[in-house]
């Protein structure tokens, strides 16, 4: 890295060096560096890392079309298997005083942001810091840099840092004596760092209108031959070693020596590059497309040249694609979507796959390809890509009557619509279609993988017998993995059934697949145990099993299991009165998800329950998302989703009972078919509120047959047994006996369940008691309710309304009616008002 004087840049360095002094003492740091590209980031960083005097670690990512996998590590002479790395860096950064800086991450692939949100979460005692520089502008809402932060955020490690524009004092300072106007320059530059030393190393007196413009000014300064070695490394890349650069523009080393006089150029631990990467994409958008071409052809032949291994497969794909050879292209994205999946980039694995498929003509190597897009898509979240793909993968296989290959692209069709609430349909048939092509052909690992597969769509259906039957005939099967999946359909099966011993052949599954290397399915394992043990409320296995599995999927990155994970330790929260905690966590979620699945779709019920328990008027704009998706799955997975009970519960809470008893009548068949004892009994209490008599459903959950058989006192003891202090509050106010009734209240009081909470001190008033306690105060001084309080706290922040919408999870209807309330309550005329009115009472 090299160095660069610094102006106007006191306060950041300040921070950078104070939180250094912290990591050094034992108090790891994760520091987020944003600005607008060319705001002068590098430098800070690099004037900072000059002073450190601990061990530093340099990495920066390319803007490659598809990035290089861990791209970064390599600088830092790491590589070799993605958990591996991550331990040994970890292990490293725990032994002596170390600053690693990644530059430019709004280009990181997915392995390095994995291995972001490993080292954030464990660096607190290592004394160590991590730089992480990236432009800001370049990241929006729902970009990966953005979502790691996010899932980061709670993290006390973390640190924030902005660089801002140069200010007219600095500009001012910078051009004394260049003859440069600085107010014009500050202007036009809008105070950007790289913009104006470009200008002011130009010398020419004149400010041009763009970085481009004044990049191109000094770069038409050089000879013929240093121009065709500039535009060369502009091709290259970010980096490039001399010898490189000379054989691809086939000039002598002076005319690259002439460009780094110039200052065009810098060399930096036997590189060169250019001062900036806006100063590289300057020059390569001058370059004509034939001559770029050329370029680009020449440096395919001199880098595919090397050994092996010494040049990445990406980058030799991306200069295939730029010089239009699709031979090359297909032969070297297929072996950079290899490298990728194994480094656990499958985001970047997909996106190679993708351009293979452009230019592949044979129908088999099609076939494979499109499955591969499958595969990848899924592990990269893209649920809907990865349905697409494999559609395709299926038909393509049956075109060319490969039935083996069209009932294993069934299987993997199945298995991507397992965790898509509204696609379980079309996923039980085509596990169905799998059996009965593979049925047909010399017994096979992928027909005992399709048994294995149909008995988690039978367990999702809670047909648990159906699901072990499937896991038995799955066993046959040889392969330590489809082992590993039969024992889990046999495990879901009878722990579902309530015996607690299918734990253990979970377990054993989690101990299969981590020896067979497929760590995936034993995060699906984990997930299933989770699962389980909190829709049977054994929440005390469910701690533990949390636990083990959270600290499983951030050693091995897979971040996927663990938002599902922590999706269901939400709704765990919930049940067990842990209100501000599920709300967090179910936010958190939310925030995280690429896709609206399983994990959403849970983590928005238990927002909306919370609300609705709350007596909040939006709580039901989240299931306007989830019921559409649930339309055709809730005779299936509606037990596990539990969308129809926070229907019904929102229902009750408006005191709609004509809408209660239709949700909950419609829904009813089902679960009683299904038989699952927890939501059936809620629906059946549920039905009670209506004043519909009926006989208790056989097989619903005891807390919920001793209420419905009208024994609030006994029900209420077994719920907080159970650990549901809200549910054994529900029991007590069916009691006429004033101290239960007094009992509730108290409970709704904690819990801020004031709907429930009115209802008993109505009843209470009804029986003549007058001494009943005050309702807790839901506003402010102000009359602000929570949630306008929220909004004016995201106001005052400089948030519009689509983002405020996007954070609370609201419409943007329902925003615009809760800034109008806050302006209204405050009197103030607009949001710059409420926003200062919010900085001045510390809202």
């Amino acid at each position: 890295m090299g160095t660069t004087a610094l102006v106007e840049r006191d306060r950041e360095s300040a921070a950078l060096a104070s939180w250094w002094d912290e990591a050094a003492a034992g108090h790891g740091r994760l520091v987020l560096v944003g600005g607008d590209a060319g705001a002068g980031k590098t430098a800070l960083v690099a004037a900072f890392a000059s002073h450190v005097t601990g061990r530093l670690l340099h990495g920066t990512c390319e803007p490659l079309t598809t990035p290089v996998p861990l791209g970064s590590l390599r600088d830092m002479g790491l590589s070799g298997d993605p958990v591996e790395i991550r331990q040994l860096l970890l292990d490293e950064l725990r032994d002596t005083p170390t600053l690693v800086v990644l530059d430019d991450a709004q280009w990181a692939d997915e392995g390095t942001l994995d291995l972001l949100r490993f080292l954030g979460r464990r660096i607190e005692r290592c004394p160590a810091m991590v730089v992480v520089a990236y432009r800001d502008d370049e990241v929006g809402v729902r970009h990966p840099l953005r979502v790691m932060a996010g899932d980061l955020s709670t993290v006390p490690v973390v640190r924030r840092l902005t660089v801002p524009p140069l200010s007219l004092a600095a500009v001012t300072a910078l051009a004394e004596g260049s003859g440069v106007d600085p107010a014009e320059l500050h202007d036009r530059t809008g105070g950007n760092a790289f913009f104006v030393t470009e200008v002011l190393c130009d010398g020419a007196g004149a400010v041009p209108g763009t970085v481009r413009d004044a990049v191109l000014a000094r770069a038409a300064r050089l000879t013929p031959g240093a121009r065709e070695v500039l535009d060369a490394l502009a091709c290259l890349g970010s980096r490039a070693a001399p010898w490189v650069v000379e054989a691809v523009s086939g000039r002598p080393p002076a005319d690259l020596d002439e460009c780094a006089d110039r200052g065009l150029v810098v060399a930096d631990r036997g590189l060169v590059s250019f001062r900036h990467e806006l100063a590289r994409v300057a020059v390569e958008e001058a370059i004509a497309p034939g001559r770029a071409a050329r370029l680009h052809r020449q440096a395919l032949t001199v880098l595919a040249g090397r050994p092996q291994g010494e040049v990445e497969p990406a980058r030799l794909a991306d200069h295939a694609l730029l010089a239009q050879d699709w031979t090359a292209l297909l032969t070297h994205a297929r072996a950079a979507a290899e490298q990728a999946s194994t480094l656990g980039a499958h985001k970047e694995a997909a996106a190679q796959l993708r351009r293979a498929l452009d230019v592949c003509g044979d129908s088999a190597l099609r076939a494979e390809l499109l499955e591969g897009l499958g595969r990848q898509c899924h592990l990269a979240d893209d649920l809907e890509g990865a349905l697409r793909w494999w559609r395709e993968a299926v038909a393509a296989r049956t075109a060319i009557g490969d039935r083996r290959g069209q009932g294993a692209a069934l299987v993997g069709l199945a298995i991507t619509a397992l965790h898509l609430a509204r696609e379980i349909p079309l996923g039980e048939r085509s596990s169905d279609q799998a059996i009965q092509v593979l049925s047909g052909l010399p017994p096979g690992p992928d027909f005992a993988l399709a048994c294995a597969v149909r008995g988690k769509f039978a367990a999702m259906g809670f047909r648990n017998d159906e699901a072990i039957a499937w896991g038995e005939r799955a066993a046959i099967g040889e392969s330590p993995l489809v082992r590993a999946l039969a024992a889990l359909s046999i495990g879901i099966g009878r722990a579902q059934n309530g015996d607690q011993r299918g734990l253990d052949l979970i377990a054993e599954t989690v101990r299969l697949a981590c020896a067979a290397g497929a760590y995936d399915e034993a995060g699906l394992a984990y997930f299933w145990a989770q699962l389980i043990c909190v829709t049977r409320r054994w929440y005390g296995q469910a701690d533990r099993w949390y636990t083990e599995a959270i600290a499983f999927t951030e050693d091995h990155g897979q971040e996927i299991w663990r938002q599902w994970l922590r999706a269901f330790r939400a709704r765990a929260l919930l049940d067990q009165g842990r209100w501000d905690e599920a709300e967090a966590l179910a936010s958190e979620v939310l925030r995280s998800a690429a896709v609206d699945d399983g994990r959403t779709m849970i983590s928005m019920v238990v927002l909306c329950t919370l609300r609705a328990r709350r007596g909040d008027p939006d709580s039901h704009e989240l299931l306007t998302r989830v019921q559409p998706a649930m339309v055709d799955a809730e005779p299936v997975v509606g037990w596990l989703v539990g969308a129809t009970r926070a229907l019904a519960e929102t229902a009750w809470y408006a005191g709609d009972l004509a809408q209660l008893r239709t949700i909950v009548t419609t829904a009813l068949p089902a679960a009683q078919e299904q038989g699952e004892p927890w939501h059936l009994g809620a629906l059946a209490h549920l039905l009670a509120q209506t004043g519909a008599g009926s006989a208790v459903p056989a097989g619903v959950a005891e807390p919920y047959r001793l209420q419905l058989n009208g024994l609030p006192e006994e029900a209420a003891l077994r719920w907080r047994e159970v650990g549901c202090p809200y549910e054994a509050a529900l029991a007590l106010i069916d009691s006429g006996d004033e101290r239960l009734l007094r009992e509730a209240l108290a409970e709704f009081d904690r819990l801020g369940a004031l709907p429930m909470r009115d209802a008993t001190a109505s009843r209470l008033r009804r029986r003549g008691v007058r001494d009943i306690p005050r309702r807790p105060g839901t506003t402010g001084a102000d009359g602000l309710s929570a949630r306008e309080r929220e909004v004016l706290t995201l106001l005052a922040d400089g948030r519009r309304n689509t983002e405020i919408a996007e954070e609370l999870f609201l419409s943007r209807r329902t925003v615009e009616h809760h800034v109008a309330a806050v302006l209204r309550k405050l009197r103030v005329p607009d949001r710059a008002e409420a926003a200062r009115y919010a900085r001045r009472n510390g809202v």
